[in-house]
C-alpha cells in the first residue's frame, strides 16, 4: 500500500536502523576472540552450511562445478537451478536475461542481483536492467535464493534473489594463470594472487576474455567483444575486528546488436548478421568501491558495507527505418512495401531514392548510472530449548540514471552505409533518480523437529523523474512492508518437509506518473527434502499470485523509443509449478567416482484480467493468456566421471519453447524461440601440482535453435565450439 513519507516517517525509521546498525546480507560468522591475528573472510556462504534446514529454496552453484565447467557465460551456471530461466541474446552471456519463478527475465529486472551481498545492478532501484553483469569467471560460487528465504535482500522480492561469491583473500601465499583460446577466436586469460600475513591479507584477481564473434557480417565487419575486469582486496585486523576494502573496474567493446534475421534467412544461414548492423557497437567502463567492517558485538556479530558503483555504456546500433518499422518488415519480408528495406538490410544500394524514406536510423544510447549506499547487520545466536539466529538489518540506498538517445539518418551506399544529412534527433533526455531505505528483521527459530522462520522487510522509498524534453518533473514517494515465514519440520534425520508464504516486491521506477504502482504479490511453496539411499531429493511446488504485476518497456523487449523506460501495469496475473531435483554420487571402485545431479521445472502462467500494453510483449491481453518467455519445461542433467588426477563432465539442457507475446493455445514457430537440447562437455587433467588442463566443448551436437524473437528477428544460440586453457599454479 503506498503511503507518503512524512519527516516523522524517516526520522522513525532513521532511528530504527540506528539501533540495528545492519547489512543485507548472511555473513560467515568470524570468531569472538578478540585476540585472534588471522583475517577471516567476509563473504555470503552461512545459509549454506546446512542445506537441509533451510526452510525456503535456496541453491548453491560450488565452486568445484564452476570450476569443472569453467563457463564464462552465466546462463549456462543457471541451467543448472531448477526454478531459473534464461532468455539467451548474443549466445556468450554478455548481458543476461534472468527471471525466477516466472518473473520477467527481461534484463534481470525482476531479480535482486547482488556480489557478496551488495546490489551490483547500475541503479536497482532507478533502472533496475542489468546493462551490466560481472564476469562469472572470477566467481567462486553462485547462489539462488526463491521463497522467503529472499526476503532479506530486496528490494525485488517477486521471483528471488542471486548472489555471486568472489574469490576471499587466501590465508596463504598462492599465485596461479590460466591462458587458452578456442574456436572463433576465443582467448582467455585469469590472473589471480595473494597472501595472508599476520593481521593483513590481500588479493588480486584479473580477467580478459574476447572473441571474434560466431555471425558473419554480410560485406564484413567484427562481431566480436573484448571484456576485461580485475578486483582488488585488502583487509586488515584492528583491534576486535576486521577492515576489508575492495576496488574494481571493468570494461566492454563488444560489436553486438539487436538485429536479428527473418525466419527464412535463419533457417539458410543462422549465423548471419545483416550489413545494416555493421556500426553497432556497444562500449562502457564501470568502476565500484567498497569496505566491510565485521566485529564482534554484544554477544553477535556485526558487519556493516559502505559501497558505490559507477557505470557509464553508450550502445550505438540499428533502430530502425525512417520509412517502415523494422518489427513489420522482418515479419513480413515478401511483401511488396516491405522488400526495398530487406534490400537495404542486405546492404543493396537505394541511390536512386530521394527524400528520408531509406534512411536508416542509428542511435547512440548513452546512460550514465551511480549507485551508492551503505547497510549493514547485527547478528545473535542464543538460546538452549529454542535456539534463535536473529538478524536486524537497514540499508541507505541512493541511485540515479541519466539518459541521452539519439538518432542519426544514414544510408547504403555502393555497399557502405555512410551519415547523411538528416539533423541529428534527441529521443530520450531524462533523469531518474532515488533514496530507498531498507530495514528488515530475520529470526531462525529451532525446537525440536521444528524450525520456524518469521521475517520482516520495510522499503520506504522517493524517486523523482526529469523529462528534458517535456519539461517536466515529478516525484513519487510510498512505503512497503514485506513480510514472510518459512517452516522445516523434520519428519526424521532423512526426511523434512516446508512450507513457507511471503510478500512479493518489486519497486516501482520512476516516472512522470503520479501515483504508479509496485510489482506485488503473495508466493507460497510447499515441498520436502529426502536423503534417500540413491541420492538427496528435493521436491518444490510454488504458486505466485500477483496482485498487479508490472513490466518496464526496454528496447531489448521491442519497444519503440517514445515508450521505453515506461511501465505497464498488467493486473491479476497467476504464475505456478514444481521444482525437483537430485543429486548423488556413485562410488565405482578402482578411485573413481560418478556424481550426478538432475534438476527439472514445470512453469504455469495466465493472467487473470484484460488490458491493452503499448509493450509488445503483452499487447492486447485477456485472461487466460499466457506470459512470454516463461517455458513450461526446463531440465539440467549433469552426470561426471571422476579419477584421481582427471575428469569428464557432460551437462544436457533442455529448454521448452518459449512465446515470443502474450497469448493462449498453441503458436507457430514464428511465434516463439525454438526448443533445445543443448550438451555441453568438458575434461581436465592435473599434469602436476602446479600444472592443469582443461578443455570444453559447447552444443556438441551443434543444434541450431531460436533464443529469441526480441527485440527485431530471430536470434540463434551459441553453434559448436571448444576451448583449451591450461593453468599453472605457483
Amino acid at each position: 500500500m503506498k503511503t507518503t513519507i512524512t519527516t516523522k516517517s524517516w526520522a522513525a525509521i532513521a532511528l530504527l536502523m540506528c539501533s540495528s546498525v545492519a547489512q543485507a546480507q548472511t555473513s560467515e560468522s568470524m570468531s569472538n576472540d578478540n585476540d585472534a591475528d588471522n583475517i577471516d573472510e567476509i563473504i555470503v556462504t552461512g545459509i549454506f552450511d546446512e542445506p537441509d534446514r533451510l526452510t525456503g529454496s535456496a541453491h548453491r552453484v560450488d565452486e568445484v562445478t564452476l570450476e569443472a565447467f569453467k563457463y564464462d557465460d552465466i546462463n549456462r551456471i543457471l541451467n543448472l537451478v531448477p526454478g531459473v530461466y534464461v532468455r539467451e541474446e548474443d549466445g556468450v552471456g554478455l548481458r543476461p536475461n534472468i527471471g525466477l519463478r516466472g518473473g520477467s527475465a527481461d534484463r534481470s529486472q525482476k531479480v535482486a542481483l547482488m556480489e557478496d551481498g551488495v546490489l551490483l545492478s547500475p541503479a536497482p532501484y532507478s533502472a533496475p536492467a542489468a546493462y551490466f553483469f560481472p564476469l562469472s569467471t572470477r566467481m567462486v560460487g553462485v547462489e539462488v535464493y526463491k521463497g522467503p528465504a529472499a526476503i532479506q535482500y530486496g528490494p525485488q522480492t517477486i521471483g528471488g534473489a542471486i548472489n555471486l561469491v568472489s574469490a576471499p583473500i587466501p590465508s596463504d601465499a598462492m599465485g596461479s594463470i590460466e591462458a587458452g583460446g578456442g574456436s572463433y577466436g576465443y582467448r582467455h586469460l585469469h590472473a589471480k594472487g595473494g597472501n595472508q600475513t599476520d593481521k593483513l591479507g590481500f588479493l588480486v584477481d584479473a580477467v580478459h576474455i574476447g572473441s571474434d564473434g560466431f555471425k558473419d557480417i554480410d560485406g564484413g565487419g567484427d562481431s566480436g567483444f573484448e571484456k576485461n575486469e580485475i578486483m582488488l582486496k585488502a583487509a586488515r585486523t584492528l583491534g576486535p575486528g576486521v577492515l576489508e576494502l575492495r576496488f574494481n573496474y571493468a570494461d566492454e567493446v563488444s560489436n553486438e546488436t539487436y538485429l536479428g534475421l527473418t525466419e527464412q534467412d535463419l533457417r539458410d544461414d543462422p549465423y548471419r548478421r545483416y550489413a545494416a548492423s555493421v556500426l553497432d557497437r556497444m562500449e562502457w567502463d564501470w568502476f565500484a568501491a567498497r569496505a566491510d567492517w565485521a566485529q564482534p558485538l554484544f554477544g553477535g556479530t556485526l558487519n556493516v558495507t559502505g559501497y558505490t558503483q559507477h557505470f557509464d555504456r553508450a550502445w550505438r546500433k540499428f533502430n530502425n527505418f525512417s520509412g517502415a518499422n523494422i518489427g513489420d518488415v522482418l515479419a513480413n519480408p515478401d511483401a511488396p512495401f516491405n522488400q526495398l528495406f530487406v534490400t537495404i538490410l542486405n546492404g543493396g544500394d537505394t541511390d536512386g531514392l530521394s527524400g528520408t524514406l531509406d534512411d536508416i536510423r542509428i542511435g547512440t544510447n548513452d546512460r550514465s548510472f551511480n549507485s551508492s549506499g551503505v547497510q549493514g547487520a547485527l547478528r545473535w545466536d542464543f538460546g538452549t530449548e529454542t535456539t534463535h539466529t536473529l538478524e536486524v538489518g537497514a540499508r541507505l540506498h541512493v541511485d540515479k540514471i541519466q539518459r541521452l538517445h539519439d538518432e542519426f539518418g544514414y544510408e547504403q551506399t555502393s555497399g557502405e552505409i555512410v551519415l547523411n544529412s538528416t539533423p541529428r534527433a534527441i529521443v530520450t533526455d531524462n533523469t531518474g533518480y532515488t533514496e530507498a531505505l531498507s530495514v528488515w528483521i530475520h529470526d531462525e527459530i529451532a525446537k525440536g523437529p521444528w524450525t520456524i522462520v518469521p521475517g520482516l522487510r520495510v522499503e520506504a522509498i522517493q524517486n523523482s523523474f526529469t523529462n528534458r524534453l517535456a519539461n517536466a518533473k515529478q516525484d513519487n514517494d510510498y512505503v512497503v512492508a514485506i513480510p514472510g515465514i518459512g517452516v522445516n519440520y523434520e519428519v526424521n534425520e532423512d526426511l523434512r518437509l516446508l512450507i513457507g508464504v511471503h510478500q512479493g516486491f518489486s519497486p516501482a521506477i520512476p516516472s512522470l506518473a503520479e501515483d504508479l504502482d509496485a510489482e506485488e504479490s503473495i508466493n507460497y511453496e510447499l515441498g520436502g527434502r529426502w536423503r534417500s539411499p540413491f541420492g538427496r531429493i528435493e521436491v518444490i511446488g510454488f504458486l505466485n499470485d500477483y496482485s498487479n504485476l508490472t513490466a518496464i518497456c526496454t528496447v531489448s523487449s521491442g519497444c519503440a523509443s517514445g515508450s521505453n523506460d515506461t511501465q505497464t501495469n498488467a493486473g491479476e496475473v497467476e504464475t505456478s509449478g514444481i521444482e525437483l531435483g537430485w543429486n548423488h554420487e556413485f562410488r565405482l571402485g578402482s578411485g573413481l567416482s560418478m556424481p550426478a545431479a538432475l534438476t527439472y521445472t514445470y512453469t504455469k502462467s495466465e493472467f487473470q484480467e484484460s488490458f491493452d500494453s503499448v509493450n509488445p510483449q503483452f499487447g492486447v491481453v485477456e485472461p487466460g493468456f499466457e506470459l512470454p518467455y516463461v517455458p513450461p519445461h526446463r531440465a539440467n542433467l549433469n552426470v561426471g566421471l571422476l579419477g584421481d588426477k582427471w575428469g569428464v563432465n557432460v551437462s544436457v539442457s533442455y529448454i521448452d519453447r518459449m512465446r515470443d507475446r502474450a497469448g493462449a493455445g498453441s503458436f507457430s514457430v514464428e511465434e516463439g524461440s525454438d526448443s533445445a537440447t543443448i550438451i555441453d562437455v568438458s575434461a581436465n587433467y592435473r599434469v602436476s601440482d602446479r600444472w592443469n588442463i582443461s578443455a570444453r566443448v559447447d552444443n556438441v551436437a551443434d543444434d541450431v535453435y531460436v533464443v529469441s524473437r526480441r527485440p527485431f528477428g530471430a536470434r540463434p544460440g551459441k553453434p559448436l565450439s571448444a576451448q583449451l586453457l591450461v593453468a599453472m599454479q605457483f
